[in-house]
């Protein structure tokens, strides 16, 4: 809509103009009733002037405060869109880097993936009890209760019965509850060597992995800050071509301050809260740790998507705290 809009101000504008060009072209040849013409001519041009200033002056009000708020209300901005993580043949390969890694999705999915199995991997030395999950704390109660019994003891050897009555020392290969055993382990504790826990609280990973995990947070927040100041950057060089570069400056300030900020607290607390929903629901295949990843990221996209609807929302009260914050920004950077 505004950039049809847009077009037909600028094609009543330029036809206007020519109106006037060609009636002075043949301005030689025309009859004593030429003054007249001319008159009407340029009473047309101004009219479509005038129309072609109120066409774009209504295009540039759509996009910069009606349009954003209508977009918060379908479903389809709350979704993610992987279409965005494909290259466009339309674009070059530099152009493509770019809108790929600008997108939401990006962040909340591979980079936000990424970051959440290197904050939680390990290598521990010994059996760690998942204290992180939800499912483990029976599994725990009921192998305590298996190793913590015998059927009798023998100089000072617990021992355990099979069903044809004969006692085995307990925990050895003839125990009849060691498959039990074995299957309860792997649900109420994480195994000696590598393992990715449900929560990065548990345990501390270790340096090449915390130090990756911090970077590709870094770089999800440098992703977010960029693609705030340059989407609206992009934005003004569209419909305020009059900003001067302060301006501009100014404008894409302000957005990274609202929308920009609002994505990050929003992305960090989703991915926080998504990841605590996902343990509760394991999901096949890739089981709880899985859940916690899946809900992590999904969590992380929608809270940015929320974060940047609260930064709009923001940007388009006519409240005097948002006159304000402009007022501030523009006496920074106007």
């Amino acid at each position: 809509m505004s950039g049809a809009t847009l077009g037909v101000g600028t094609s009543l504008s330029t036809i206007g103009g020519d109106i006037t060009t060609q009636v002075e072209k043949v301005d030689q040849w025309l009859s004593a009733a030429a003054p007249d013409a001319r008159r009407r001519t340029s009473t047309l041009a101004e009219t479509l002037s005038m129309l072609a200033g109120a066409a774009k002056d209504h295009a540039i009000h759509y996009v910069d405060h009606e349009k954003p708020i209508q977009e918060l209300r379908e479903a389809g901005y709350w979704l993610p869109d992987f279409g965005n993580l494909l290259p466009d043949e339309d674009r070059t390969v530099t152009e493509n880097i770019e809108q790929i890694a600008r997108s939401d999705e990006f962040g909340a999915l591979p980079l936000g993936v990424g970051q959440g199995l290197l904050d939680r991997y390990r290598n521990f030395r010994l059996y760690v009890p998942k204290v992180d999950t939800v499912t483990a704390a029976g599994a725990l109660d009921e192998l305590t209760s298996l190793l913590g019994s015998a059927d009798d003891v023998h100089e000072g050897t617990n021992l355990v019965r099979r069903p044809s009555g004969i006692l085995v020392p307990q925990g050895s290969s003839a125990d009849p509850r060691l498959p039990r055993i074995s299957t309860l382990t792997d649900e109420a504790t994480y195994r000696p060597g590598p393992n990715v826990t449900t929560s990065p609280d548990l345990g501390r990973p270790p340096t090449w992995a915390r130090t990756g995990g911090r970077l590709l947070g870094g770089a999800g927040v440098a992703l977010t800050v960029w693609d705030s100041a340059a989407s609206q950057w992009e934005h003004d060089q569209q419909y305020h071509p009059e900003y001067s570069t302060g301006q501009r400056v100014a404008s894409a300030g302000y957005n990274v301050a609202t929308e920009g900020g609002g994505a990050i607290a929003g992305g960090l607390v989703g991915a926080h809260y998504g990841a605590i929903a996902g343990s509760f629901i394991p999901i096949p295949v890739v089981g709880t740790v899985g859940g916690a990843l899946i809900g992590g990221a999904i969590g992380a996209f929608i809270g940015s998507k929320a974060g940047k609807a609260a930064g709009t929302a923001i940007k388009e009260a006519g409240s005097a705290i948002a006159d304000g914050a402009k007022e501030v920004w523009g006496s920074l950077f106007g």
